[in-house]
């Protein structure tokens, strides 16, 4: 937890710059709304930060300020909490007052920023600087779960707080406990009520004693223990607990008391486990009602903790262990009968997902599986040549080694991140051209994913050698700024439902009105409660600027792009020899100061996996000879003819630069470094190419494409 001797430092300045006479200000941060559910904004806008006076005396709070790591409000001169009064700070007053029926003299703000959805400190500052409070909330145990906008997706959450529209703009408040005790405790804050959040009035969870809560987990061996928080009425600590099969539910239960010992934690033996055992368990206290569970908190999106029993495998390689009931895996199959789509036919369950087990060390992610990839290659694979393990009811038997889709709760990402996308090294085999060439986006400033190689075992055998890559969405696209408009195209060559995703105007077609064509070929990848209305009109001005000429596309571009990212991206691209990038596989990024740019996907076969060193740069122009069966891309097109000269001066650059001999190879030099061959042959059906042979042929591919430009392209 951050900013801990800050928390406690905070608490024992109460009055720091009280002067000898005057009584000290004995303000309290008492409830926060930090993430409103299914806000429709960009920004949370129903947050709110409740201060309380507890002292004898009227508190002028003129020159205080309110900071967290992005919020920063300063009190006006007149503004003052009376003794027992309440003045809540909100990021917006109006939407505040008219959600929550407060009184408006109650209320100040906006303030700048945004509470951190994860975790935040959240400082009240007096006029001489000093911290009269501060609390550091987190997203996950022990701090309330649900106070994340319920804590996970409607997937993961109880039938009974769903639908999660109904909870909008409200869900639950962190509530402190006992104003006198420290704000850095997080036994001391509750949920509220669901949609009971109380700004402006005593906490509904106001007491004096905060309830017991499990603070933290620790294993060694067989052996379970739990530091509880402190509570004078406590007597007893039980741990309820039973090992989970997957196909099954119902499974019968085990209870052991759990012992104090010498250090202060409550702890348990549990018989040992082999092997692939996943153990769910839960802890009940005592404060003299009985035992009650205590942990995992009520409000919490789960009803159980859990840890794995993983098996070791000598390797380097990141291993993920994945559990799914044969069933739901054959499920996964029968969802992609007949394809994404067939003309105005679109298959619902294309994307339908089941739920799986995810292990990684011994942390167990609940998550939903589903395949990955496009209409042509999701079903695509070489088929295993055995699987004599749990296998799936439903599709090729063996199965065949396919690329994995996994959705995790907000309440535990792995590596802070949601989605774990594991790709089966086919066409980009051995995963060069993706973890390569994303490095080589991201060196030119263009937002790319992340990758990393990972041996995937399902039901306890290796299924096989993936290349993990980071999906692109709200997660990633943090590490850019306050996060925009993310838009995939996922068009086809053909009309249809899908329309061609090349950035020409789609109409009205199979029932369908032109909005929802739009939102069928671009698929909304991060505020998907908004309309695609800022891209149909980016799409029907670019319409525009190419019928008026080069003039008007070049005011168009100049207008409506980060002319440098779009440039370098088509520069990188275009060196690239692309595959697949006309009317899909790439996405257009609507960013939050108002400027586009352009993002790659799916690199397979580029790099000179299907054409050579020698094809054009100009490659998505409408009439190119290289063009793939003859598709351009509309965008694309416009770029290179109204501004060649400029596209042409940075690809030259780049391939003397970014782009020379020397970078690429040591970027492949270094991929090769994290993979492990001995991992990837060992898999069922290992890859369909070699490490050495594939490096040995992009490095020749950057020294010939280097001489390519420069013999093509003058200084």
């Amino acid at each position: 937890m951050r900013a801990i001797g800050l928390l406690l430092l905070g608490v024992s300045l109460l009055g720091a710059c009280a002067g000898p006479d005057e009584p000290a200000a004995e303000l309290r941060i008492s409830e926060l709304l930090y993430h409103p559910v299914d806000e429709q904004a960009f920004d949370d806008v129903h947050e709110f930060v409740e201060l309380t006076n507890v002292g004898p005396a009227r508190v002028s709070l003129a020159g205080w300020r309110l900071e967290g790591e992005t919020v920063r409000f300063g009190f006006a001169a007149d503004a003052a909490i009376d003794p027992g009064g309440y003045l809540v700070v909100a990021k917006d007053r109006a939407a505040l007052i008219a959600t929550w029926a407060i009184d408006p003299a109650l209320v100040v703000g906006d303030y700048d920023g945004n509470l951190d959805n994860g975790d935040d400190t959240v400082r009240l500052l007096d006029a001489g600087g000093a911290a009269i409070d501060a609390v550091t909330y987190q997203d996950e145990a022990p701090w309330p779960i649900a106070a994340d906008a319920l804590g996970a997706g409607s997937k993961w959450l109880a039938p009974e707080v769903l639908p999660v529209a109904a909870h909008r703009d409200r869900g639950y408040s962190l509530e402190r406990v006992n104003l006198a005790l420290p704000a850095d405790d997080p036994a001391n804050w509750v949920p509220s009520p669901l949609d009971g959040a109380t700004p402006g009035r005593a906490n509904a969870g106001a007491a004096e004693q905060p309830p017991p809560i499990a603070l933290g987990f620790a294993r060694t061996g067989a052996e379970l223990a739990v530091t509880m928080s402190a509570h004078p009425g406590l007597t007893a600590v039980e741990l309820e607990w039973f090992v989970d099969d997957v196909a099954a539910t119902g499974e019968p239960t085990a209870r052991a008391m759990m012992a104090r010992g010498a250090d202060g934690r409550y702890a348990a033996t549990l018989p040992l486990l082999p092997d692939h055992s996943i153990v769910r368990y839960r802890v009940r206290a005592d404060v003299g009602a009985g035992l009650a569970i205590v942990s995992p908190r009520p409000t919490d999106p789960f009803a159980w903790h859990a840890f794995a029993v993983a098996p070791s495998v000598a390797t380097t390689t990141r291993v993920y262990q994945l559990y799914i009931a044969p069933a739901a895996w054959g499920q996964m199959w029968t969802n992609l009968n007949g394809g994404r789509d067939s003309g105005c036919t679109v298959n619902p369950t294309w994307n339908d997902e089941v739920p799986a087990v995810l292990v990684y060390g011994d942390v167990v992610y609940d998550v939903f599986a589903r395949y990955q990839g496009s209409r042509y290659n999701r079903t695509n694979g070489r088929q295993l040549p055995a699987w004599p393990y749990p296998g799936p009811t439903a599709g090729p038997n063996p199965p065949r080694a396919l690329s994995w889709h996994l959705a995790l709760p907000r309440y535990r990402r792995l590596d802070g991140r949601q989605t774990v996308v594991l790709n089966k090294n086919s066409q980009g085999c051995p995963g060069y051209d993706a973890a390569v060439g994303f490095q080589l986006f991201a060196q030119a400033g263009i937002p790319a994913p992340e990758t990393n190689y990972a041996r995937l075992h399902i039901n306890g055998g290796y299924y096989h050698y993936m290349l993990q890559i980071e999906r692109p969405g709200d997660d990633m696209m943090k590490r850019y700024g306050p996060v925009g408009r993310l838009y995939k195209s996922v068009g086809q060559a053909g009309d249809g439902a899908f329309g061609w995703g090349d950035e020409r105007p789609l109409d009205a077609a199979c029932g369908l009105t032109r909005a929802q064509r739009y939102e069928y070929t671009y698929d909304e990848k991060t505020h998907g409660w908004a309309t695609h209305d800022d891209l149909i009109a980016l799409l029907d001005e670019l319409t525009a600027a190419r019928a008026a000429g080069i003039p008007a596309m070049r005011q168009f571009f100049a207008d409506r792009f980060d002319l440098d990212a779009l440039t370098d991206h088509l520069a990188v691209m275009n060196w690239a020899v692309p595959f697949d990038d006309m009317f899909q596989n790439h996405f257009l990024y609507h960013r939050r100061d108002g400027r586009w740019i352009l993002m790659p996907w799916d690199l397979d076969l580029n790099f000179g996996g299907w054409k050579g060193a020698d094809a054009s740069l100009f490659v998505g122009e409408e009439g190119d000879p290289d063009n793939r069966s003859g598709w351009w891309n509309y965008l694309k097109d416009a770029f290179i003819k109204a501004y060649r000269p400029e596209l042409t001066a940075r690809m030259r650059a780049h391939a003397n630069g970014l782009l020379a001999p020397a970078n690429v190879s040591a970027l492949i030099d270094a991929v090769t470094a994290t993979a492990s061959p001995a991992d990837a042959a060992a898999a069922p059906v290992g890859l369909n190419c070699d490490f050495a042979g594939r490096a040995a042929s992009f490095k020749q591919f950057a020294i010939d494409r280097q001489a390519v430009v420069n013999a093509r392209v003058q200084p």
